[in-house]
């Protein structure tokens, strides 16, 4: 007994103490970090599905892909949106769009600076006025230009008459040791014509007087099929031509040879942005089965939420929705149907035909005002939300938890110091005894 530790024991005996309530707290540990790591990974999911679908309907974007083909090169740019209907359109064109610029020849640093009182510059019905006063240099009065909106500029919200529409743009131009100031009408066509109002200016009212026209605002002109009527436009860009049709010309046809342009669908990318749909989908769904198992007896297969009604009724939300009726559609129209899991698959013979036979259902059931990806985006708000949401209220149970958890293991560690302290010191009494009983025994020996 004399050679006894009271450390390693006191040690052990405290663990004795504690080793219930250690055990609770090491399952509900475990439990609660199953469920965090579950938590998070459906969370990503759901937030992964939600971007999957809401890339396939945007402004720019959606399930229903059209393709516009061209007989000829380098005369236009074609894009076709999902509301474009199929069809063929002729195109003559004569006369491309351009920009105004304007020259003034032997303006000086000192011409601007001697100028005073208001300059007025007009474009298509609308004036900015140029403080004349407190300019030194030519560069300070293109700046002036610059730093002036139009008032269309204005109401856009634009900071810069540069990038407004409506707007001018003054530079500089050195050429042989001469200075040119130069305006640039920032919109093409005929009717952005500069124009230099000096009524205003109190001195320097000549300076303006000999504008040069260094290239001329003209509209793009351009005659339909065998029409000979006329058509023009103050920009190359040709966005309400064609419904859903935007054409950019970038060059002039020859005479006797116009542009064929071609709208038709492509069923190949249509296909792909439904698969896109499709593997998102069923992506979804094998996490939701996943975390939802019941485990048939498994402990190791059984899903961190198996049996929670919340969770398991998303993939019922959803599927119920997948079943539903869009702009008078249903999946089943385009030749999708799911499986006794839930998972979704596509009969590509089915949706070829209805492609053929009216495209324009799949956009309708898709990405219409009430269609399938914006009912099931909204869907996901009450489980997604910030503020709401169910996954951020299953995540505040489990920080509680997790707080519960802490204290306890505060209370434990408490437990095991007193446990300890009070071992050791009884220990080490029964040493010091022992150690005295066996000097005695030594002395009779």
């Amino acid at each position: 007994m004399s050679d006894i530790d009271p450390s390693t024991l006191a040690s052990q005996l405290a663990g004795y103490d504690i080793l219930a309530l250690q055990n609770s707290i090491s399952k509900q540990t475990s439990t609660l970090e199953a469920q965090n790591k579950a938590l998070a990974s459906l969370r990503t999911s759901l937030t992964t599905f939600r971007s999957a679908i809401t890339a396939l309907n945007s402004s720019s974007a959606s399930v229903l892909k059209n393709l516009a083909t061209m007989n000829q090169e380098n005369i236009a740019t074609i894009n076709a949106s999902a509301s474009a209907r199929k069809g063929t359109y002729s195109l003559n064109v004569t006369q491309l769009a351009s920009a105004q610029q304007k020259g003034f020849e032997g303006l000086t640093d000192d011409s601007i600076k001697n100028a005073s009182g208001t300059l007025k510059i007009s474009l298509n019905g609308e004036d900015i006025e140029i403080d004349m006063d407190g300019l030194d240099s030519l560069a300070d009065f293109a700046d002036a230009i610059n730093k002036t909106d139009f008032p269309s500029a204005s109401n856009s919200g634009s900071s810069t008459a540069t990038t407004a529409q409506n707007g001018i743009t003054a530079s500089l131009m050195r050429v042989n040791g001469e200075v040119s100031l130069i305006l640039n009408s920032d919109q093409s066509g005929e009717k952005y014509d500069i124009q230099m109002d000096t009524s205003g200016m109190t001195a320097g009212t000549d300076i303006f007087d000999k504008p040069q026209v260094i290239t001329e605002g003209k509209d793009a002109k351009f005659t339909l099929g065998d029409l000979n009527k006329e058509y023009s436009s103050s920009s190359n860009t040709l966005d309400e031509l064609v419904d859903g049709v935007s054409i950019k010309l970038t060059g002039t046809t020859e005479a006797g040879k116009p542009l064929i342009i071609s709208i038709d669908t492509d069923t190949t990318e249509t296909k792909a942005q439904i698969q896109t749909f499709i593997d998102a989908y069923n992506t979804l769904q094998d996490t939701i089965s996943g975390l939802t198992a019941s485990g048939s007896g498994k402990a190791d297969s059984r899903g961190a939420f198996a049996g929670d009604a919340s969770i398991s009724s998303l993939s019922s939300e959803l599927s119920n929705m997948l079943r539903g009726t869009f702009g008078d559609q249903n999946m089943s129209k385009f030749g999708i149907a799911a499986d006794k899991d839930g998972k979704l698959s596509i009969d590509s013979d089915v949706l070829e035909k209805q492609l053929k036979n009216d495209p324009q259902t799949v956009a309708q059931f898709f990405n219409g005002n009430d269609g399938l990806i914006k009912k099931m985006d909204k869907s996901l708000d009450k489980y997604l939300s910030t503020s709401s949401g169910l996954l951020k209220g299953r995540q505040d149970t489990l920080d509680r938890q997790q707080t519960d958890i802490d204290t306890k293991t505060e209370k434990m560690n408490a437990r095991y110091e007193s446990s300890y302290n009070r071992y050791l010191k009884q220990f080490t009494q029964l040493q010091k005894l022992m150690t005295q009983m066996n000097n005695t025994t030594s002395m009779f020996s």
